[in-house]
């Protein structure tokens, strides 16, 4: 059965490089890039780096807290926190509130490498914003904060109807017999 076209497929579609979402995703990964050269020879990622940087600013917080913070799922979260307390960079200990939560902070080594990660971090934000009037830069953060806005709000909505695993599936096994077929005839 042929599936509806979205409501947007009326507009003229714009290129996936023009796209907010796509320039959002590239600068992203591009100051991932940077970081992760620099958090290498620790066994970083830029998801632990930014986790020892909140420590460093929060001194203290929940594992829920971290989630919320970074917008990551708490298994990514775990896997992070574990990884940071194998290296003796975190402390992890039941709140004495609540012995469901657990609280994080930051060992001595952790807070001299927390540091250095939050160095690097303003280098960057600093680089960013080199020779953007101070205006210009208000407006890009107002920006931002919009869409982060709207986007918190899209987030727990079905927002297009993806095909199912069993059409594709089916639209898999339909093409499979075409491609036999153009592979004998060559």
């Amino acid at each position: 059965m042929a599936k509806p076209a979205p409501a947007a497929a009326a507009q003229p579609a714009v290129a996936l490089a023009d796209r907010l979402t796509f320039l959002v995703h590239v600068a992203s990964a591009r100051v991932a890039t940077i970081g992760n050269r620099h958090f290498r020879e620790h066994d970083l990622n830029h998801f632990s780096a930014r986790i020892l940087v909140l420590l460093l600013e929060k001194k203290e917080l929940r594992t829920g807290e971290l989630g919320e913070l970074m917008v990551l799922p708490q298994s990514t979260i775990s896997s992070q926190l574990q990884g940071l307390h194998k290296k003796r960079l975190i402390r992890r200990r039941r709140s004495r509130q609540d012995n469901r939560t657990v609280m994080v902070t930051l060992t001595p080594a952790g807070l001299e490498l927390a540091r250095d990660c939050n160095e690097l971090s303003l280098l960057v934000h600093e680089a960013m914003l080199l020779d953007i009037p101070a205006r210009e830069q208000a407006v890009a953060f107002g920006f931002l904060r919009k869409i982060n806005d709207r986007l918190l709000v899209l987030e727990s909505q079905d927002l297009y109807p993806f095909h199912g695993p069993e059409q594709l599936q089916q639209l898999a096994s339909d093409e499979q017999p075409v491609r036999a077929r153009k592979r004998l005839n060559s």
